[in-house]
């Protein structure tokens, strides 16, 4: 799912300052004086805001509590199952880290089969994915060079692509092209997406980035500086040697912003493969024989191991910019490891569902989990679900998993009121759209009186309507909330 706008307009007050955290321990000590001024007040402006027309037709769940669980400073419908769209990531990022483990770095290997004579390799080489989320084309280009030195000069065999750590699957909604809906994959390349590069003009140029025999392009689109949602029709049809995508329709200045313009791979086992064919031809190494997926033989030498980033910067990226390949590809290593080989959706959700009902105490049967990254519709969770989630993450991990909802980085709008000094906020958002989905859940610090909270709000709408894009609903109640915390001189 796109990264939200809720995170854009925070963005312009929060001062990310992870120096001050308030240690599980003492969470029961901090600050435990009455809370009824700010209950009030939370009760005053959120009421308010809820009252207007926008709220008619939309059925809001909200909760903010302490973040040691005694204190309940507002509620609304917080037992009703509601979904969740993308916050169903911080349950993703939470169990990755409490199983993993912050340091954890996933591996992807290069090996050899055949001798290696005077730069001749008279074998295959063989590139075998364990579900790494954040390869990228400069760790295959490092790689080439890296194996150029040993030194080969040409392989008299193979590139053969070994994906069989996890299952494969279709991107969702085939034929749409859709970067949101790239399949996880044991080895992903680029979160499996390839962007486009557009040339204004006249007339508009397209180009794929990387420009690779992977992918081939036909586009028949007109530019339009409107700030509304142009989204052009990207399709893909499946060829022997890759996709052949076709792009039609107005990109607007809104598409641009948002980085629609970004393609799926359906393939990304092949994909990395050619990417990495195309990484040794240019560092002068030919390959004679063919892109093959087979398993890589017991039997072969390992080359090098490529290690990218550890999983606390994995989960960041996740959160900040609700990443669905990773989510998903997090959810079938969790399969993976934690189950068998190979690891898949099934699998991964198993592992999830066990451990909110043995760690962090869901009941089974009043929430559901239909996928890791949010996308489905079906995924049910309450207001207090999630509060649970969130006050189970930071007694357990504390700052290696709030940091994780911190959005930084982005270009963003400003806010109005604007909360008052030393108050933190870290967030994850979700939203579907065509649904009439917008959520949001994280937590405050208020650094000058020492207290912490958790909060989760969820707006579902009832019925058909207008697309309710990132904010619709959650943005107002954002600014309710933050209002709410404004002092006094």
């Amino acid at each position: 799912m796109k990264a939200d706008s809720i995170r854009n307009f925070l963005l312009g007050f929060m001062v990310v300052n992870l120096t001050f955290t308030i240690p599980p321990s003492r969470l029961n000590s901090a600050h435990s004086e009455n809370h009824q001024a700010i209950r009030e007040n939370f009760k005053k402006r959120i009421n308010s805001c809820l009252s207007t027309s926008k709220f008619s037709k939309v059925r809001v769940g909200i909760k903010i509590v302490t973040l040691d669980g005694k204190h309940v400073l507002f509620q609304r419908n917080p037992e009703i199952a509601f979904i969740p769209a993308s916050v169903t990531k911080i349950i993703t990022s939470g169990i990755a880290l409490a199983k993993f483990g912050t340091h954890f770095k996933f591996e992807t290997y290069l090996l050899a089969q055949g001798e290696l004579e005077n730069g001749v390799l008279k074998g295959s080489l063989y590139l075998k994915g364990k579900g790494d989320p954040t390869l990228r084309h400069h760790h295959l280009l490092e790689l080439a060079r890296e194996i150029k030195g040993k030194p080969l000069k040409r392989i008299e065999g193979d590139i053969v692509y070994d994906v069989s750590f996890l299952d494969q699957e279709q991107p969702r909604y085939p034929p749409n092209a859709r970067h949101l809906y790239a399949p996880p994959c044991a080895l992903t390349l680029n979160y499996n997406w390839i962007p486009l590069k557009l040339k204004i003009g006249p007339p508009p140029e397209l180009r794929t980035i990387p420009q690779t025999a992977y992918a081939r392009l036909f586009y028949n689109v007109k530019i339009s500086p409107s700030l509304s949602p142009g989204k052009p029709t990207m399709t893909y049809q499946k060829k022997n040697w890759g996709d052949y995508y076709t792009v039609k329709g107005n990109i607007t200045r809104w598409d641009r912003r948002y980085k629609v313009l970004r393609l799926c791979v359906s393939r990304p086992g092949l994909f990395t493969a050619t990417v990495f064919r195309e990484c040794l031809q240019a560092e002068g190494i030919k390959v004679t024989g063919h892109l093959l997926q087979d398993k890589a033989p017991e039997n072969a030498r390992v080359l090098s191991i490529i290690r990218t980033q550890n999983l606390g910067d994995i989960t960041r990226t996740l959160n900040c910019e609700s990443n669905n390949v990773i989510a998903e590809l997090l959810n079938k290593n969790l399969g993976a490891y934690f189950d068998s080989i190979p690891g898949n959706r099934e699998k991964g959700l198993g592992v999830m569902n066990r451990y909110c009902q043995e760690n962090i105490g869901l009941r089974k049967g009043q929430f559901f989990i239909a996928d890791a990254s949010g996308l489905s519709p079906r995924n049910r969770f309450s207001p207090s679900q999630l509060i649970r989630v969130l006050i189970h993450f930071y007694s357990k991990l504390c700052k290696d998993y709030y940091s994780t909802l911190a959005p930084q980085g982005y270009h963003h709008h400003a806010m109005n009121p604007v909360p008052p000094r030393g108050i933190r906020m870290f967030v994850k958002s979700g939203t579907l759209p065509a649904s009439g989905v917008n959520t949001v859940a994280g937590y405050i610090f208020d650094d000058e009186q020492a207290r912490a909270f958790a909060f989760c709000v969820m707006a579902n709408r009832r019925g058909a309507g207008p697309m309710a894009y990132s904010g619709t609903y959650t943005i107002p109640i954002l600014k309710a909330i933050v209002a709410a915390f404004c002092r006094k001189p």
